[in-house]
Protein backbone atom coordinates (compact mmCIF):
# COMPACT_ATOMS: atom_id res chain seq x y z
CA UNK A 1 0.00 0.00 0.00
CA UNK A 2 1.28 3.14 -1.17
CA UNK A 3 1.33 6.06 2.01
CA UNK A 4 -0.28 9.42 0.50
CA UNK A 5 -0.18 12.75 2.26
CA UNK A 6 -3.34 14.70 1.70
CA UNK A 7 -2.61 18.02 2.73
CA UNK A 8 0.43 19.59 1.40
CA UNK A 9 0.35 23.12 -0.09
CA UNK A 10 2.97 24.26 -3.45
CA UNK A 11 3.56 28.08 -4.12
CA UNK A 12 4.94 29.42 -7.29
CA UNK A 13 7.12 31.77 -5.85
CA UNK A 14 10.83 31.14 -4.31
CA UNK A 15 10.23 32.36 -0.52
CA UNK A 16 11.53 30.69 3.25
CA UNK A 17 8.36 29.50 3.89
CA UNK A 18 6.77 27.97 0.69
CA UNK A 19 7.88 25.36 -1.08
CA UNK A 20 7.82 23.65 -4.70
CA UNK A 21 7.32 20.56 -6.11
CA UNK A 22 10.77 19.45 -5.87
CA UNK A 23 11.40 20.77 -2.49
CA UNK A 24 7.96 18.55 -1.81
CA UNK A 25 9.13 15.30 -3.29
CA UNK A 26 12.51 15.40 -0.92
CA UNK A 27 10.41 16.03 1.73
CA UNK A 28 8.51 12.63 1.08
CA UNK A 29 11.25 10.93 -0.13
CA UNK A 30 12.82 11.44 3.72
CA UNK A 31 9.46 9.86 5.35
CA UNK A 32 8.73 7.43 2.56
CA UNK A 33 5.74 8.56 1.80
CA UNK A 34 4.89 8.25 -2.47
CA UNK A 35 2.33 10.92 -3.37
CA UNK A 36 0.74 13.66 -1.92
CA UNK A 37 -2.66 15.81 -2.54
CA UNK A 38 -1.40 19.24 -3.69
CA UNK A 39 -3.10 22.52 -3.54
CA UNK A 40 -2.43 26.29 -3.92
CA UNK A 41 -0.42 28.05 -1.26
CA UNK A 42 -2.16 31.02 0.82
CA UNK A 43 -2.58 33.80 -1.84
CA UNK A 44 -4.27 35.98 -0.24
CA UNK A 45 -5.22 38.94 -2.86
CA UNK A 46 -2.49 37.45 -4.50
CA UNK A 47 -2.98 36.01 -8.38
CA UNK A 48 -3.51 32.22 -7.03
CA UNK A 49 -2.81 30.97 -11.24
CA UNK A 50 0.79 31.01 -10.98
CA UNK A 51 0.16 28.05 -8.22
CA UNK A 52 -2.06 25.86 -10.24
CA UNK A 53 0.74 26.49 -13.10
CA UNK A 54 3.32 24.79 -10.69
CA UNK A 55 1.03 22.05 -9.49
CA UNK A 56 0.23 21.28 -13.05
CA UNK A 57 4.02 21.75 -14.15
CA UNK A 58 5.35 19.06 -11.23
CA UNK A 59 1.96 16.68 -12.37
CA UNK A 60 3.21 16.34 -15.52
CA UNK A 61 6.75 15.39 -14.07
CA UNK A 62 6.07 13.38 -11.95
CA UNK A 63 2.22 11.78 -12.32
CA UNK A 64 2.86 8.82 -10.11
CA UNK A 65 3.70 11.45 -6.87
CA UNK A 66 1.62 13.93 -7.54
CA UNK A 67 -2.27 14.37 -6.92
CA UNK A 68 -3.28 17.97 -8.60
CA UNK A 69 -5.83 19.88 -6.73
CA UNK A 70 -6.21 23.91 -7.67
CA UNK A 71 -7.16 26.22 -5.80
CA UNK A 72 -9.62 29.09 -7.20
CA UNK A 73 -10.36 32.82 -5.32
CA UNK A 74 -13.86 34.09 -5.82
CA UNK A 75 -13.14 37.39 -3.88
CA UNK A 76 -10.52 38.28 -6.96
CA UNK A 77 -13.25 38.00 -9.12
CA UNK A 78 -15.98 35.41 -10.23
CA UNK A 79 -15.38 34.88 -13.52
CA UNK A 80 -12.05 35.04 -13.16
CA UNK A 81 -12.03 32.16 -10.51
CA UNK A 82 -14.96 30.13 -13.02
CA UNK A 83 -12.49 30.80 -16.28
CA UNK A 84 -9.25 29.41 -14.08
CA UNK A 85 -11.44 26.48 -12.36
CA UNK A 86 -12.39 25.41 -15.94
CA UNK A 87 -8.36 25.91 -17.29
CA UNK A 88 -7.43 23.55 -14.31
CA UNK A 89 -10.13 21.13 -15.24
CA UNK A 90 -9.77 21.09 -18.78
CA UNK A 91 -5.63 21.92 -19.00
CA UNK A 92 -4.40 20.74 -16.00
CA UNK A 93 -6.60 17.68 -15.20
CA UNK A 94 -6.59 18.65 -11.81
CA UNK A 95 -8.34 15.62 -9.70
CA UNK A 96 -10.37 17.97 -7.25
CA UNK A 97 -11.09 21.86 -5.95
CA UNK A 98 -10.09 23.18 -2.62
CA UNK A 99 -11.78 26.05 -1.44
CA UNK A 100 -10.50 28.24 1.39
CA UNK A 101 -13.34 30.80 2.95
CA UNK A 102 -11.05 31.36 5.95
CA UNK A 103 -7.87 32.15 3.76
CA UNK A 104 -10.56 34.32 0.91
CA UNK A 105 -12.99 35.63 3.49
CA UNK A 106 -16.28 34.13 2.14
CA UNK A 107 -18.71 31.87 3.18
CA UNK A 108 -18.12 28.32 1.78
CA UNK A 109 -21.91 27.99 0.83
CA UNK A 110 -22.36 31.38 -0.44
CA UNK A 111 -24.91 31.10 -3.33
CA UNK A 112 -23.16 33.79 -5.52
CA UNK A 113 -19.29 33.37 -4.70
CA UNK A 114 -19.25 29.75 -3.68
CA UNK A 115 -21.66 27.65 -5.01
CA UNK A 116 -21.24 28.87 -8.91
CA UNK A 117 -17.58 27.23 -8.49
CA UNK A 118 -19.32 23.63 -6.66
CA UNK A 119 -21.47 23.36 -9.51
CA UNK A 120 -18.73 23.90 -12.25
CA UNK A 121 -16.33 21.10 -10.02
CA UNK A 122 -19.27 18.88 -9.22
CA UNK A 123 -20.19 18.81 -13.21
CA UNK A 124 -16.46 17.90 -14.20
CA UNK A 125 -16.53 14.92 -11.67
CA UNK A 126 -14.59 16.95 -8.93
CA UNK A 127 -13.82 16.02 -5.60
CA UNK A 128 -14.31 18.87 -3.04
CA UNK A 129 -11.66 19.76 -0.39
CA UNK A 130 -12.46 22.58 1.80
CA UNK A 131 -10.64 24.25 4.78
CA UNK A 132 -12.50 23.48 7.99
CA UNK A 133 -11.28 25.19 11.07
CA UNK A 134 -12.17 27.76 14.12
CA UNK A 135 -9.71 30.60 12.71
CA UNK A 136 -12.78 31.38 10.69
CA UNK A 137 -15.74 29.78 12.86
CA UNK A 138 -18.55 31.07 10.45
CA UNK A 139 -17.09 31.22 7.24
CA UNK A 140 -15.98 27.42 7.40
CA UNK A 141 -18.43 25.97 9.64
CA UNK A 142 -19.19 22.35 8.68
CA UNK A 143 -22.61 22.98 8.99
CA UNK A 144 -21.99 24.99 5.83
CA UNK A 145 -20.44 22.01 4.11
CA UNK A 146 -23.43 19.86 5.05
CA UNK A 147 -25.51 22.27 3.01
CA UNK A 148 -23.42 21.38 -0.18
CA UNK A 149 -23.42 17.90 0.85
CA UNK A 150 -27.47 18.20 0.78
CA UNK A 151 -27.09 19.24 -2.24
CA UNK A 152 -24.49 17.08 -4.19
CA UNK A 153 -24.70 13.76 -1.87
CA UNK A 154 -22.90 11.66 -3.92
CA UNK A 155 -19.88 14.29 -4.44
CA UNK A 156 -16.40 12.87 -2.12
CA UNK A 157 -15.43 16.34 0.10
CA UNK A 158 -12.34 16.48 1.97
CA UNK A 159 -12.89 17.95 5.29
CA UNK A 160 -9.16 19.53 5.67
CA UNK A 161 -8.16 19.62 9.55
CA UNK A 162 -11.55 18.21 10.28
CA UNK A 163 -12.43 20.84 12.54
CA UNK A 164 -9.07 22.13 13.80
CA UNK A 165 -6.39 25.31 12.96
CA UNK A 166 -7.53 27.22 15.88
CA UNK A 167 -9.15 27.32 19.08
CA UNK A 168 -11.99 26.05 20.31
CA UNK A 169 -12.03 23.74 17.76
CA UNK A 170 -15.26 22.73 15.79
CA UNK A 171 -14.01 18.57 15.65
CA UNK A 172 -17.15 17.43 17.49
CA UNK A 173 -19.32 19.22 15.34
CA UNK A 174 -17.57 17.80 12.63
CA UNK A 175 -17.56 14.29 13.59
CA UNK A 176 -21.27 14.51 13.97
CA UNK A 177 -21.98 15.44 10.82
CA UNK A 178 -19.96 12.93 9.36
CA UNK A 179 -21.90 10.27 10.75
CA UNK A 180 -24.68 11.84 8.58
CA UNK A 181 -22.67 12.19 5.52
CA UNK A 182 -21.05 9.19 4.34
CA UNK A 183 -19.36 11.44 1.56
CA UNK A 184 -17.27 12.93 3.80
CA UNK A 185 -13.34 12.16 4.60
CA UNK A 186 -11.66 13.89 7.61
CA UNK A 187 -8.12 14.85 7.08
CA UNK A 188 -6.40 15.11 9.92
CA UNK A 189 -3.84 17.58 9.41
CA UNK A 190 -3.69 19.86 12.52
CA UNK A 191 -6.25 18.28 14.30
CA UNK A 192 -5.82 17.32 17.84
CA UNK A 193 -5.19 13.62 18.18
CA UNK A 194 -7.99 13.02 20.96
CA UNK A 195 -10.31 14.12 18.46
CA UNK A 196 -9.08 11.92 15.91
CA UNK A 197 -9.24 9.30 17.99
CA UNK A 198 -12.82 10.04 18.48
CA UNK A 199 -13.41 10.22 14.53
CA UNK A 200 -11.62 6.45 14.38
CA UNK A 201 -14.08 4.83 17.01
CA UNK A 202 -17.06 7.04 15.36
CA UNK A 203 -16.44 6.85 11.79
CA UNK A 204 -14.37 4.10 11.29
CA UNK A 205 -10.50 3.99 9.63
CA UNK A 206 -12.33 4.48 6.57
CA UNK A 207 -13.44 8.11 6.82
CA UNK A 208 -9.83 9.41 8.40
CA UNK A 209 -6.76 10.52 6.36
CA UNK A 210 -3.69 11.62 7.26
CA UNK A 211 -2.44 14.82 5.95
CA UNK A 212 0.56 16.83 7.22
CA UNK A 213 -0.42 20.34 6.13
CA UNK A 214 3.18 20.56 4.96
CA UNK A 215 4.98 23.52 4.67
CA UNK A 216 3.10 25.13 7.95
CA UNK A 217 3.74 22.38 9.69
CA UNK A 218 7.44 20.33 9.51
CA UNK A 219 6.12 17.28 7.28
CA UNK A 220 8.56 15.00 9.32
CA UNK A 221 7.47 16.00 12.74
CA UNK A 222 4.06 15.35 11.09
CA UNK A 223 4.64 12.02 10.01
CA UNK A 224 6.50 10.63 13.26
CA UNK A 225 3.61 12.14 15.14
CA UNK A 226 0.93 10.16 12.86
CA UNK A 227 3.30 6.81 13.83
CA UNK A 228 2.29 7.16 17.57
CA UNK A 229 -1.16 8.47 17.07
CA UNK A 230 -2.14 5.59 15.13
CA UNK A 231 0.14 2.94 16.33
CA UNK A 232 -3.12 0.96 18.15
CA UNK A 233 -5.01 0.43 14.61
CA UNK A 234 -4.40 -3.13 12.91
CA UNK A 235 -2.32 -3.04 10.00
CA UNK A 236 -5.03 -2.60 7.71
CA UNK A 237 -6.60 0.10 9.05
CA UNK A 238 -3.50 2.39 9.12
CA UNK A 239 -3.08 1.36 5.81
CA UNK A 240 -6.21 2.52 4.86
CA UNK A 241 -5.41 6.51 6.88
CA UNK A 242 -2.01 6.61 5.62
CA UNK A 243 -3.27 6.30 1.72
CA UNK A 244 -5.75 3.64 1.20
CA UNK A 245 -8.87 5.89 1.89
CA UNK A 246 -7.24 8.42 -0.82
CA UNK A 247 -6.76 5.76 -3.03
CA UNK A 248 -9.66 4.48 -2.99
CA UNK A 249 -11.53 7.91 -3.50
CA UNK A 250 -10.12 8.54 -7.09
CA UNK A 251 -9.04 6.32 -7.32
CA UNK A 252 -4.86 5.18 -8.34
Amino acid sequence: MAYIDADCHISSRKAPSEIGVDDLLRQLDAVGVERAICWPMVSYTRDIAPDNAAIYAGYKAHPDRIIPFCGVNPRLGLEEAKDELRRCIEVYGVKGVKLNGARDLYYVDDPALSLPLIEIAVQAGLVLAFHCGANDFERTHPYRIAKISDRYPQVPILIVHMGGAGQPNLHDAVIDLAARYPSWYLVDSEADYRKVHKALAVLGADRVCYGSDTPFCPMRFEWGLRQVIYQDLSADDKAKVLGGNIARIFPL
